[in-house]
């Protein structure tokens, strides 16, 4: 996104699932390692709230633009054999613009991170309602979060699938890794390699 800054990270993770973007990195001149042992890592990632798509393709891709992020920070489980790309080499600037999603040219914007936009995983509303039910009983600051949105957003609070969807998707039902970004940010500077 013009004019977006990004600090540079220590390093960024990526799962091992996505080797097409991994060979891009090689190919590019990106020095990557795999993690040696499975572990758990506190990293920022990111949760895309919004963006665009191009409806036809150009080069075999279609491109995704206008993203809308949240940065969160989180303790992950990563696996031995995922892939770490430190930061402070000399193909920096080529890793930074691929892999910070906002970027022009970065791989979510080239579509190779479509997979994360599908939601795999849902409920049918009829089984659903008693569930969520239950679930804003057991939880009443996520009721009063829905009943302050009801109170803003007209369309919302006359939408009883939107509502259900809220619930769901604030949940432990929801799989987190719908619209997790999936490249990973890994800011302590005191990291050991």
């Amino acid at each position: 996104m013009p004019g977006t800054t990004i600090e540079k990270p220590t390093a960024y993770i990526i799962p091992q699932g996505w080797w097409s973007v991994i060979d891009l990195l090689k190919i590019n001149g990106a020095e990557i390692k795999s993690l040696v042992h499975d572990t758990i890592i506190e990293v920022e990632y990111y949760h895309i709230d919004d963006y665009k798509s191009y409806q036809t393709a150009y080069e075999k891709h279609h491109r995704n633009y206008d993203v809308r992020l949240t940065a969160k920070v989180d303790k992950i489980r990563f696996l031995k054999g995922d892939y770490i790309i430190y930061t402070g080499q000399a193909s920096d600037r080529y890793i930074v613009e691929t892999l910070e999603p906002q970027g022009e040219d970065s791989f979510f914007s080239w579509n190779f991170f479509d997979a994360i936009l599908q939601q795999k995983e849902g409920y049918s509303n009829y089984r659903w309602e008693d569930v969520a039910a239950e679930y804003l009983q057991e939880h009443p600051e996520l009721k009063k979060q829905m009943e302050d949105r009801k109170k803003i957003d007209p369309a919302f609070a006359g939408s009883s699938e939107a509502q259900l969807d809220f619930v769901y998707k604030h949940s432990p039902c929801y799989e987190p890794e719908h619209l997790r970004y999936p490249v990973y940010r890994l800011i302590k500077k005191d990291f050991k390699r």
